[in-house]
Formats: C-alpha cells, structure tokens, sequence
C-alpha cells in the first residue's frame, strides 16, 4: 500500500490557502496606499503642492518680518536712546559745588546713574545692560541694551534683536570771570532846570487860525468861506478891491467929428489897479 504524501493532504492544503489569502489582503492594501499617495492617480482631486508656492510663502513671511519686527526693533531704539539720556541728565545733575569750576562728582554721579538704572530695569524686562561707560569730572557717558524678541524673523533664525542706546552729559560752565560779561553802558538823563514839559498857562487861549483872506470890492458885503465854515472872518481880512466906473464919458460938443474929437493924453488917462489887502 503507498504512503500518501502529506503535502496533498487536506490539512496540509488549508494553511497554505491562508497564506495566499493573506498577501493578497496585503498586497492590496499596500497598493491601495500607494495609488493614495501618488499625486498622479486616477481620480486623485487632492491638488499638488508647487515649490513656488513654498518659496512666495517664506518671502512673505520674511517682509512681514521685517515691518513687524523691524518697527519693533526702532521703537526699542527709540527707548534705549531715552533711558541712556535721562540716565546721563541724573548722573550730571551731581555736581561738586566745592570747586569753582563747574565739575562732576564722581562718585555721586555713578550711584546716580546706578539708582535709575535699577529703576529702569525693574520697570522694563526687555533691558538687559545699562551702566556708565565713561565717567570723569566733565562729562559721563551711559549706554543702555535691550532685547528685542521676533515674531516672523524666527521662522529663519533670527529669534532676537539687541537695540543699543547712548547717553552723553556734561557739565556746563557759566561765567568764568567777571571781565568776560558785557559791559551795559551808563544811562544819562538830560533834566532842565524848569523840569520836564511844558510851560503851564494859567488861562486857556484858543489856537491861531491861519486862513488866507478872500478877495472884495470896498462897499460889497462880506463873501462866504469857500467852502464854507463855521468860522468868521479873522479881522485882519478887509476889502481890498477899489470899484471904478465903466459907463462911457460924453463928447464936449455934438457937432465935432469924430475925426476932430480930441484925443486923451496918456497923462489924462488913469488906470485904477485893485491893491491887495493885507491877511
């Protein structure tokens, strides 16, 4: 009788039908994962994503970097400038009134300027340094730090900016010798001996009037004023004006000719010239 062989049995053939049936559920899946995953699969409406697209993203980002940041950076500019300045007025208000000249103390001054900048650094986190970096007794130097953290510059690696500010105070001198003020000459007064204004009138008198006098005939009434005035007439204004007669004189005898008529003489003639009067 032969031997069967085991590999034809039933159970022999059932694990094999599972490990077939195993690596197609795995196959299939791996091949379903791949055909997701490729961009060009039929029937894929998942989009592309360019590197253009990825390049305008990160310049975006960076000039909105820096506007932001860098707006942020000059107002903390602004700031460290203002404490260094007020620091260096603090420090320069010590001054030695034991000595002519005008001159710092130095040690007043150093704790001066030590007190504000504990003030300032309590008050404001974002400084880091602030102290004298110069200190003599004419003049002092203060320099303030601070630390300015980004928002947009550190998606390339900037996390912070260091804004420095400067300070520079002295101490100024005046007068150094009473010489070198300017002269202001003497204030002379001219007085009279009546005193000043004017000479006092113990009774009013009214102002002189100066009008020139119109022009009449003796023995006509007095003109108006041209244009006329509430004035009258001053008393130096009279008639100047003689009248003359101007009808025709009569022949001596009606009989003469004209051509025998006599003829006047220049001696006989006279000739009435009107005299000015006086105004």
């Amino acid at each position: 009788m032969a031997t069967p062989d085991p590999r034809r049995t039933p159970a022999a053939r059932v694990p094999r039908r599972a490990r077939n049936r195993a690596r197609t559920r795995t196959g299939s899946v791996v091949a379903r994962c791949t055909d997701w995953c490729r961009v060009d699969a039929p029937g894929n409406e998942r989009g592309a994503l360019s590197p253009a697209v990825v390049i305008l993203a990160l310049m975006i980002f960076t000039l909105a970097g820096l506007v932001i940041d860098g707006g942020r950076q000059l107002g903390a500019k602004s700031r460290a400038v203002g404490y260094a300045q007020e620091a260096a007025r603090a420090g320069v208000g010590t001054i030695d009134f034991n000595s002519a000249q005008a001159r710092i103390d130095v040690a007043k001054a150093g704790e001066a300027v030590g007190n504000f900048c504990a003030k300032v650094t309590e008050n404001d986190p974002a400084v880091t340094s602030c102290a004298t970096s110069e200190l003599d007794p004419e003049h002092l130097k203060v320099q303030v730090q601070i630390a300015n953290k980004t928002s947009f510059l550190g998606m390339i690696g900037i996390q912070s900016l260091t804004a420095n500010g400067e300070g520079e105070a002295h101490a100024e001198q005046g007068i150094v010798k009473a010489d070198e003020s300017p002269q202001i000459p003497p204030l002379v007064v001219q007085t009279t001996p009546d005193g000043p204004g004017v000479t006092v009138q113990p009774t009013a008198s009214p102002p002189p009037i100066d009008f020139p006098c119109p022009v009449w005939t003796i023995g006509s009434p007095t003109p108006p004023w041209t244009p006329p005035i509430p004035i009258p007439f001053p008393a130096s204004c009279t008639p100047s004006v003689t009248p003359t007669d101007t009808s025709p004189t009569p022949s001596d005898s009606p009989s003469e000719s004209p051509s025998e008529s006599p003829s006047e003489s220049p001696s006989e003639s006279t000739s009435t010239s009107p005299t000015t009067g006086g105004g």
